[in-house]
């Protein structure tokens, strides 16, 4: 024992906690009984899932060996690896902005159901007071013992869920793309090209077709949590750059065009008298209707 170990298991534990706490604050209005199917759920979040599936693998084969060293290397590594720098910081705009009982809405807050679920029933023999407090505290389907976590059964498989290989080798070619892009987005920040991300305007350009490939379908400003995307040159003036995963690709950093909405952050060339993107204003007329 040593105090910087002491340290690092309780920077280890906060990740959990604080990725446990960000699954709860946005489940509170969501029905664990109403999940949606595997074949009307965003590929991002089927992706999440098929990660959730292969801890779900790791950890069982670790508890049945003893090796419970493995279950809390696992955990904390898909909290910091595959949620939070990934997938629930790219989350924010579809649960904050989207259509709250809209089906985009209800695919993330499915995965995240899901991935809190089978993290606090995978984490509780180890860390028993904290799943219980997050099984208290979140919603629950029919048949499950609501009493305590230790009462319910081991999570077994998400293969439903689960994409193939090469959607998944897609989806790692993404993650490269996004990495190169934001290391552009930082020189930009620091040259005062841009504040924050959302008012940055990227392009891309390459002669990889595979790249190109791999993107196509993929809502890359969403991905990048920027306002648009678009495969061209680089504007003049624009922070130019190249990427390391992959040095033929070309990045260029602008300011956003259009309209900032005051709803979203997003820049917009199609704002509405209030100012509000296309996206945002159709929420906020179905809000109105309802009232």
């Amino acid at each position: 024992c040593s105090k910087e170990i002491f340290k690092q298991i309780a920077q280890n534990y906060l990740k959990f906690r604080n990725t446990a706490r960000y699954c709860l604050g946005n489940l509170n209005d969501f029905n664990a009984n109403d999940l949606v199917p595997a074949d009307q759920m965003e590929e991002l979040d089927k992706w999440v899932l098929t990660k959730l599936d292969g801890l779900v693998n790791l950890c069982r084969k670790a508890y049945n060996g003893y090796e419970f060293h493995l279950v809390t290397h696992a955990i904390n590594d898909f909290c910091v690896v595959e949620l939070s720098s990934f997938y629930l910081d790219i989350l924010k705009d579809r649960l904050y902005c989207e259509e709250a009982n809209g089906l985009r809405r209800r695919s993330a807050q499915t995965a995240l159901f899901l991935i809190l679920d089978a993290m606090a029933k995978l984490f509780a023999p180890i860390l028993a007071f904290t799943c219980d407090e997050i099984w208290q505290a979140m919603p629950h389907r029919e048949g499950d013992d609501v009493r305590n976590v230790l009462l319910n059964q081991m999570p077994e498989s998400f293969a439903q869920y689960a994409l193939n290989d090469a959607a998944m080798e897609k989806w790692a070619t993404i993650m490269k793309l996004r990495q190169d892009v934001n290391g552009i987005l930082e020189k930009a920040r620091a040259d005062k090209r841009i504040g924050k991300a959302l008012e940055a305007h990227v392009t891309l350009e390459t002669a990889d077709e595979g790249l190109k490939a791999a993107c196509e379908g993929v809502n890359l400003a969403e991905i990048c949590i920027v306002s648009a995307v678009d495969w061209t040159a680089a504007e003049e003036g624009a922070e130019v750059g190249n990427g390391v995963n992959f040095p033929a690709l070309t990045i260029g950093v602008s300011e956003a065009k259009g309209e900032k909405c005051p709803r979203c952050w997003m820049h917009s060339l199609a704002a509405n008298a209030e100012g509000l993107c296309p996206r945002c204003a159709g929420v906020i007329a179905k809000l109105d209707v309802e009232l």
